[in-house]
């Protein structure tokens, strides 16, 4: 499990978040749930610019020797700390480029992760691994790393020394980052607040002039990168990805996830239609039967369809397209635009996407959406009237999770709470039901309230009898 702590983050003062198979943000408006969505998304995704002194010394012998065997265990005992350190303080340097800010708007900020080290140990032991690098032809291989399942010795083979050093350097980096750093470095997807407007506007938000400005605020400039990047970037780095991976789907919609079941089921049980990715844009395709017949449209552009349909469009297609087992998937917002009763479908959704492998992060304001996450919750535990329950309500075994697979966090007073999550009630959410309980004694007061002075005047406005 990762842990990220924060210090001095936008509006918040301090606070950490343990990432779980699900989990789950809330609070009130401007409390720094986004800020935490997007530095998790940018640190996930590892799109910044770190150096691994320690591999300095491997890359001599390797030039002078050919041949090194490194014991990732020992490599791991002493160099782990300081390998996370600078990764830490090249994330930190990275967030004025990540929120697209002035340079100094984070300089009190800090923010450092925790990994699980015995996990990380297991994993050094258990995993099989190889890799290498080709010149020209396939059978050329001028370096090779190979390890063999149940030991924790890392062959590495330089076959040609004139090799340039920082190629075999960066590959190593990457290896070494693949072994340790793991469950940090995964490939996340994010869904913004603003997925609504930016999936109708994408094409024009793209520019080669945003493009440049984006590559000039990194830390360093990579000129194959800045030619290849289309996208723009005055926006955050979450933003400019989302628009980035829009003005792509067309090539993207070639390939196929194994989560695509899923994003069936969204578009049978919520919007009773499937998506159409065209050159010009994206259609939706309406089912007959959901429709009205006499003025049925087999055919609607994305921006005449409802608002629904507008926001599911990038969930939908990275479940049929994108999606693979030990990415992170972050939404903010899951309920938006939806009727309560699809924000229980949604959130039954997002239980059968991480019970599949893929760990998902989601910041909400919905009573809903969490309360039906409780009933995954409870149902999970086994009691006599379970199936007649869930068979009543539609529940499946794929929908159910453990509450130890849930994390859920407040985001309050400059700081981050964690919420108390059993198996009996599944999350405590005092923040919705304070809410609620004002709402109701409220409309009781004022109901109540509004009937006894109504009769109170009918009462005085009735004429006196004389005897």
């Amino acid at each position: 499990m990762i842990k990220v702590s924060f210090e001095n983050f936008g509006n918040i003062a301090q606070g950490s978040v343990n990432i779980n198979n699900i989990t789950i943000f809330t609070g009130d408006n401007n409390t720094g749930k986004t800020y935490a969505t997007y530095a998790i998304y940018s640190l996930l995704d590892k799109d910044f610019h770190y150096k691994l002194k320690e591999i300095e010394p491997i890359l001599d012998i390797l030039y002078t020797e050919g041949l090194y065997e490194l014991d990732l265990n020992n490599f791991f005992n002493e160099n782990f700390m300081q390998m996370k350190s600078e990764v830490e303080q090249a994330f930190s340097n990275s967030l004025p480029f990540v929120f697209s800010s002035n340079e100094n708007e984070f300089d009190k900020s800090k923010i450092v992760f925790d990994l699980d080290e015995i996990k990380i140990k297991e994993r050094l032991l258990s995993l099989e691994y190889r890799n290498n690098i080709n010149l020209g032809k396939k059978d050329n291989i001028v370096f090779e790393a190979i390890k063999e399942k149940n030991t924790v010795l890392l062959k590495l083979m330089l076959l040609k020394n004139e090799i340039p050093k920082d190629i075999i350097k960066d590959q190593l980096k990457i290896i070494l980052s693949h072994f340790i750093f793991n469950d940090l470095f995964s490939n996340s997807f994010l869904l913004p607040a603003e997925r609504t407007g930016l999936n109708l506007f994408y094409q024009e938000l793209s520019s080669k002039r945003t493009a440049i400005f984006h590559h000039l605020r990194k830390p360093e400039i990579n000129t194959g990168e800045l030619i290849k990047d289309l996208i723009v970037s005055s926006y955050p780095q979450p933003i400019a990805d989302y628009i980035d991976f829009l003005n792509k789907i067309y090539q993207l919609k070639k390939h196929n996830s194994d989560f695509k079941d899923l994003a069936i089921e969204i578009q049978k049980e919520i919007l009773k239609g499937k998506y159409k990715v065209e050159k010009e844009g994206i259609y939706f395709l309406p089912y007959k039967k959901d429709s009205n017949k006499e003025n049925f449209n087999q055919k609607i552009s994305l921006h005449l369809s409802s608002s629904t349909v507008k926001t599911f469009f990038s969930l939908v297609f990275y479940l049929e397209h994108l999606a693979t087992e030990g990415e992170t998937l972050i939404i903010d917002e899951p309920e938006l635009n939806l009727h309560p009763n699809n924000q229980r479908k949604i959130a039954r959704i997002l239980a059968m996407i991480s019970n599949r492998g893929v760990r998902v992060i989601v910041s909400t304001h919905s009573d809903y959406f969490v309360r039906e996450i409780n009933n995954l919750i409870i149902l999970k535990e086994n009691f006599s009237s379970k199936s007649i329950l869930m068979k009543k309500y539609g529940y499946s075994e794929k929908m159910l999770i453990s509450d130890k697979h849930i994390n859920a966090y407040l985001f309050d007073k400059n700081s981050i709470y964690k919420m108390d999550i059993d198996d009996k009630e599944g999350i405590i959410a005092s923040t919705f039901d304070e809410v609620i309980n004002n709402l109701n004694d409220s409309s009781d007061e004022i109901y109540y309230q509004k009937e006894e002075d109504l009769n109170n005047a009918e009462s005085n406005t009735k004429p006196s009898k004389n005897y």
